[in-house]
């Protein structure tokens, strides 16, 4: 995974970071003659007065907040000690008088530069200046880069016309760009790289560093301006390995910040013109390669390389720096490099590494790519036309549940025609139920009248029987009559005539019963539904 801009930043100090280390070491320090500390709220608005003078980030301001009343009135009283030794008058009209000697020297090619009485030296003016920039207030800054010179007093008729200064970051750099054989020999680009650092530590100052076109090419130029591989004496050498480190960890810096990379390109652009250099970043490759003995400018050159190479958002933009310092041999000094014992080296070598884009393992997937994207745009014609079908499936669907829910419609209302139809055909079957039974009852009732009837009838029948044996016994002769019953032919007569009507309704009794015996029986009453 390669690895954030936030990573990115191990091994760059934080040479922005807007904030005052000489303030916050007298903040820490005990001072037996402060006064006492003031009410609570009195405290805070004297604090919010400090920071604000100091132009302190919101997000600092918040934290400065929350420390301790002690803390609090610490940083209150050490700023409100601080004094400034000299107006930004003093260090501006001294490098003025420095500007105009060199203008003379060139314009009368002298071999010495000659100052006005009681100017001191630049050096100092420019140790002096760095320290205010760094330790004064706010209004001391705004007034220096506010700054105008007075009117030249023009006493020599051979006097060139001196050029108009825009304020004191104009003065300053017209030294830094115009600085004499004698101050780079003194290292003075080293002190004028530390001041416009100094400047940067406040966000009022990086915006007036910034919103000049020249500052960031001149600190480029401080890494060419002392051969790596000339003979120096072990002081020079110190004093040029701490220019490099100072100048690389700022230019790093200023990449980190919002519109900061193309002015680091722009001025590695314009070094590269200026020593008509074929790339524009061969002093960069020529110091890592002339001081790979020297491992804290090496990590630096590296954390450099890292953040100019790796901060950009656009891959392609990140390819082509790649591939300028892979031309430029840097691969090479890398694995040289990767001898060498030092974590923070390590740490910056493989941030290079894991941030490396490999263009061939690109290629391979960007032809990995459009294979896929050809199954994709397969796929995506099959989905299509499946999607073509079930659309065409669902209207079928659709139209197939429509005419059954037509149907079902139909069925319904048949149904309930048939559900009407047999519960009147129930109720009617009731009714036809309740006849039948009403029927059935009324066959029983006769029934058993007619049993009645038959019994009486069989009753009569056995009586008629017994009557037609008396009858036929009546019938035989008067003789066999009154043998067997005693009565003489008289008594006979007159018995036969009297039972003679009776043996005619025996008679017709009798064949009444015989057609009612021999008549079929009534069928039974149908089972209930």
């Amino acid at each position: 995974m390669p690895k954030s801009p936030k990573t990115l930043r191990k091994g760059v100090k934080e040479s922005i970071t807007i904030t005052n280390p000489e303030l916050q070491a007298q903040g820490h320090a005990a001072d037996d003659g402060t006064p006492k500390i003031p009410e609570q709220d009195v405290l805070d608005r004297q604090l919010e007065d400090v920071l604000t003078a100091m132009n302190i980030p919101k997000a600092k301001v918040a934290e400065l907040m929350k420390e301790s009343n002690e803390r609090k009135w610490q940083l209150v009283w050490a700023q409100n000690q601080v004094v400034a030794r000299h107006p930004p008058s003093h260090y501006l009209e001294g490098i003025l008088a420095h500007l105009e000697a060199i203008d003379k020297q060139r314009r009368k090619k002298a071999k010495v530069k000659k100052l006005p009485s009681g100017v001191e030296p630049i050096s100092s003016i420019l140790r002096g200046l760095e320290i205010s920039l760094r330790t004064n207030k706010l209004s001391w800054l705004q007034d220096f880069i506010s700054y105008q010179p007075p009117p030249p007093d023009k006493k020599d008729k051979d006097d060139a016309p001196v050029a108009k200064h825009q304020g004191g970051m104009d003065i300053f750099m017209d030294y830094f760009i115009n600085m004499d054989d004698e101050g780079r020999e003194n290292m003075d680009d080293y002190l004028c790289v530390l001041c416009l650092r100094a400047l940067m530590n406040n966000a009022y100052g990086f915006n007036s560093v910034m919103a000049h076109p020249e500052t960031i090419t001149q600190i480029c130029l401080c890494l060419g301006s002392v051969d790596p591989f000339s003979d120096t004496t072990s002081d020079q050498a110190m004093r040029k390995y701490r220019t490099h480190i100072l100048v690389l960890e700022l230019l790093a810096a200023v990449c980190l910040v919002p519109k900061g990379h193309p002015r680091v390109i722009a001025a590695f652009d314009a070094m590269a013109k200026i020593r008509t250099e074929k790339s524009r970043f061969q002093t960069l490759m020529h110091l890592l390669r002339s001081e790979r003995n020297t491992v804290a400018v090496v990590v630096a050159c590296m954390a450099f390389i890292n953040v100019v190479v790796h901060c950009v958002p656009d891959k392609n933009y990140q390819v082509a720096l790649q591939h300028e310092f892979t031309q430029l041999g840097l691969t090479a000094i890398m694995e040289e490099l990767s001898d060498i014992d030092s974590p923070d080296l390590r740490e910056q070598l493989d941030a290079y590494e894991e941030n490396f884009v490999n263009v061939a393992e690109l290629a391979r997937e960007a032809e990995l790519h459009e294979q896929d994207q050809e199954i994709i745009d397969e796929l995506k014609e099959e989905l299509d036309h499946l999607q073509a079908s079930s659309q065409i499936a669902a209207e079928r669907a659709a139209h197939q549940i429509e005419s059954l829910h037509k149907d079902l419609g139909d069925q319904k209302a048949l149904t309930d025609t048939v559900v009407e139809r047999l519960e009147a055909e129930k109720a009617d079957a009731a009714h036809r139920q309740e006849a039948l039974q009403a029927e059935i009852s009324a066959l029983k009732a006769e029934m058993a009248v007619l049993m009645e009837a038959t019994a009486r009838t069989q009753q009569e029948l056995a009586e008629s029987r017994n009557l037609s044996a008396v009858l036929k016994k009546l019938n035989t002769p008067s003789s066999a009559k009154e043998t067997s019953f005693g009565f003489g032919d008289e008594e006979a007569d007159r018995l036969f005539k009297e039972t003679s009507p009776i043996a005619a309704a025996l008679a017709s009794v009798t064949a009444t019963s015989s057609a009612a015996l021999q008549a079929p029986a009534p069928p039974p009453p149908p089972p209930p539904p």
